[in-house]
C-alpha cells in the first residue's frame, strides 16, 4: 500500500548531541543504540531543540497532535500471508507477504452506486476474498475512502465520479503500521482490485528499555524537520519554497526500519511531493 509518489531519496541524520541524552545517528535499531549506563542518566524533561531555519506551516489545524500518546516501545514483525480465494475467480498475485487480485480496471463512466452501497459491495467481498485473514478484526474499524475522479474538460470543467476506493488500516494500540492494511477498488461493474497487508506485530524484547529512551513529540519533531530541509535543500542546490515547508499531512505511525523491527516516527507529506519521517526516539529524520 506504498504510496507511489516520486521522493527524493536521501537520509537526513539529523545529530541532536546532547539535547537528547544518548542518542546515534547511525541508522540502526534504536533499541541498541543506548549503553546501559547512559539510560540511566536519562531527563524526563523534554531538551531544548534550536530551530536554525524557517518554521514549517500547515494546510490544516494539527493541534491534536501535541496531545498525541507516543509508544514507548518498538515493535517487531511477525509475517503472515494469506492466500486468494480461487472461486471469486480474478487473477491472483503473491509478492512476500502481499496478496492481490485483479479483475479489471475502473471505468471511465460515472458511477451510480453511492458511497453506502459501494462500501457494502466491498465488505462482502473482503469477507471471502484472503483465505486465513480473521475478518472481525474489521469489525471496529472504519474504512478510509478515497473518490475516483474524472475531469471532463472544456469551457465549464465537469468532474465525475468513476469509483471508489476503501482502506482498512492495521494498526497496533491505536497507531497506524504504515503501508499495511487492506485496500480494494470497485465501480459500477463490481470490484476490480483489491490487495492485502495484514502481519501480526509485538512489542520488542527490549520494550523496558525502550521506557526509558527520550520520546520526540509533535512539536519537537516540527522544528527537527525544518532544520532538515533547509539542510537538504543546500545539499541539493534547491531554493526555498513555500511548499517544501508546507505539510499537507502528518501523523504518528510505526514505521519500519528493517525487516521485522518497527518504530514509533512522525510522518510528513509535503505540498511539493516529498515525504518525511522524524523518529520519535532518536529524531532522526528520513525518507521513506
Amino acid at each position: 500500500m506504498k504510496s507511489g509518489k516520486t521522493v527524493i531519496k536521501s537520509i537526513l541524520a539529523l545529530t541532536i548531541g546532547s539535547t537528547i541524552a544518548g542518542c546515534s545517528v547511525n541508522p540502526v535499531s534504536p533499541r541498541k543504540q543506548m549503553p546501559e549506563e547512559e539510560i540511566k542518566k536519562e531527563s524526563t524533561q523534554k531538551p531544548d531543540i534550536e530551530l536554525t531555519s524557517r518554521p514549517l506551516t500547515f494546510k490544516t489545524d494539527m493541534e491534536e497532535l501535541a496531545e498525541k500518546s507516543i509508544p514507548d516501545y518498538t515493535l517487531r514483525k511477525i509475517d503472515k500471508s494469506y492466500e486468494g480465494n480461487e472461486e471469486l475467480g480474478g487473477r491472483i498475485q503473491k509478492s512476500g507477504t502481499i496478496t492481490s487480485i485483479t479483475y479489471g480496471e475502473i471505468g471511465d463512466k460515472a458511477v451510480r452506486i453511492d458511497e453506502k452501497q459501494a462500501a457494502a459491495k466491498a465488505n462482502e467481498w473482503i469477507r471471502t476474498a484472503f483465505k486465513g485473514f480473521d475478518v472481525r478484526q474489521l469489525d471496529d474499524k472504519e474504512p478510509l475512502v478515497s473518490y475516483m475522479r474524472k475531469t471532463m474538460l472544456g469551457d465549464e470543467p465537469e468532474e465525475s465520479v468513476i469509483g471508489y476506493r476503501f482502506e482498512y488500516i492495521n494498526e497496533y494500540d491505536g497507531v497506524k503500521i504504515q503501508y499495511e492494511g487492506i485496500s480494494v477498488m470497485l465501480d459500477d461493474s463490481g470490484i476490480q482490485y483489491g490487495t492485502i497487508e495484514w502481519n501480526e506485530f509485538e512489542k520488542t524484547d527490549g520494550a523496558e528499555h525502550n521506557r526509558l529512551v527520550q520520546k520526540v513529540d509533535f512539536e519537537q519533531s516540527k522544528i527537527l524537520l525544518a532544520n532538515a530541509i533547509t539542510k537538504e535543500n543546500e545539499k541539493l542546490g534547491f531554493g526555498e519554497t513555500e511548499e517544501a515547508r508546507m505539510a499537507n499531512h502528518v501523523e504518528l505511525v510505526f514505521a519500519g526500519i528493517g525487516e521485522e523491527e518497527y518504530i514509533p516516527a512522525w510522518y510528513y507529506e509535503m505540498e511539493d511531493g516529498r515525504t518525511y519521517y522524524v523518529n520519535c526516539i532518536d529524531g532522526q529524520v528520513s525518507t521513506p
